[in-house]
């Protein structure tokens, strides 16, 4: 399998920089030249759209190349790493680096409370982990939409679930962008859609549904690009891709390493973070070699902060986060603690191309 470095002079988080410079609040990351050269036609509207999952991969397995979505594709970006939700959403809603944001995966172990916890759900092994959102209060994001519109020169929002405007379905997601586009002020709006990522989590990454999915989400853009405004910019991405995964647990098949860590593995299965006991520290990139070399990159917390995260600031509670030692999956492997019930089938935050390569579609109007 071919692996893929991040370039951050070539992500989501540079898109965004080009889409605040052009709304006149630049933010310190380096903006792409291509999407500015796009910009310079005058758009009063720019819609970022955001699905999940829907990697490079995907789309050349699920479209013909004639199809809408691809022949809009000018442009192939990197994901931040590590590749996964929880990371490259915050990173493009905040403008940020991964080492700015400090989102890093599904799972942070948090010192001040002693527990690793789920940050979106706010979880903790399947229960509440803290009777406040425990991700808001140590590592509170500061979203990039309140900057731009107090800036003054546009009105920016997130249509999601989760977002500013909150819808609960696809209709619902193009049918409120386009209500608020079609006003005559300047707008950025950022959507996001957790689909295909649900599907191939639960199906694999070649499943029958999950390629419809990609084919309603290509009809829906299709028809959004015919009815948005004239002066509108719109543009398609990914968080990352997916592989249909191969897990392996610390408590059936090496013992003798997880009895070396502090508390579980934590952040993704794909890019795992250890805590070693001080006694086992020299000790533990030998055992890990024995039982998963080959599939992952090791490397320390120290090395994997300054090679993989971009640049900026790095926020203190990445070093908590990260730990002793980094695990970077680098094909279809996976390593968690303990079985969980049933295993995801597609699954994220490796290093692989098809984790790593996601689309930039760009349609003016």
């Amino acid at each position: 399998m071919s692996i893929r470095m991040p370039d951050y002079k070539n992500t989501g988080i540079n898109a965004v920089s080009s889409i605040a410079s052009y709304f006149h609040y630049p933010i310190p990351h380096p903006t792409l030249p291509f999407l500015d050269h796009e910009l310079q036609k005058g758009f009063r509207s720019v819609v970022l759209m955001l699905f999940d999952g829907m990697g490079i991969d995907l789309l050349s397995h699920a479209l013909p190349e004639d199809s809408f979505l691809r022949t809009h594709m000018p442009h192939v970006l990197s994901a931040s790493y590590p590749s996964t939700t929880a990371n490259a959403t915050t990173c493009i809603e905040c403008g940020m680096s991964p080492r700015e944001a400090g989102w890093l995966g599904w799972t942070l172990y948090f010192p001040q409370i002693e527990k690793a916890v789920d940050v979106f759900t706010n979880r903790c092994n399947g229960e509440i982990a803290a009777d406040y959102h425990v991700g808001e209060r140590f590592i509170p994001r500061q979203m990039l939409f309140p900057r731009i519109t107090k800036a003054g020169y546009a009105h920016a929002c997130s249509v999601s679930a989760f977002g500013d405007a909150k819808i609960d379905n696809l209709d619902g997601l193009f049918s409120t962008t386009l209500d608020i586009i079609s006003d005559e002020k300047r707008h950025y709006i950022y959507t996001y859609w957790g689909d295909p990522d649900h599907t191939m989590h639960e199906e694999g990454c070649y499943h029958p549904s999950v390629f419809e999915k990609v084919r309603d989400i290509e009809r829906r853009v299709e028809q959004f690009s015919r009815e948005m405004p004239k002066d509108t910019l719109l543009l398609v991405t990914a968080d990352h891709g997916l592989i249909d995964g191969e897990f392996h647990f610390l408590d059936e098949e090496a013992l003798d390493l997880q009895a070396m860590l502090q508390h579980q593995p934590t952040i993704e299965p794909r890019a795992v973070s250890f805590h070693v006991k001080p006694e086992w520290v020299k000790d533990f990139p030998a055992a890990f070699e024995r039982h998963f070399g080959g599939h992952f990159l090791l490397m320390t917390g120290a090395e994997f902060i300054l090679d993989y995260l971009g640049d900026g600031p790095t926020r203190p509670c990445v070093y908590d986060f990260v730990g002793d030692y980094m695990a970077l999956s680098t094909d279809a492997w996976c390593i968690q603690d303990h079985r969980r019930g049933s295993v995801l089938k597609g699954v994220h935050a490796g290093l692989t191309e098809q984790e790593m390569l996601v689309p930039l579609i760009v349609i003016g109007k």
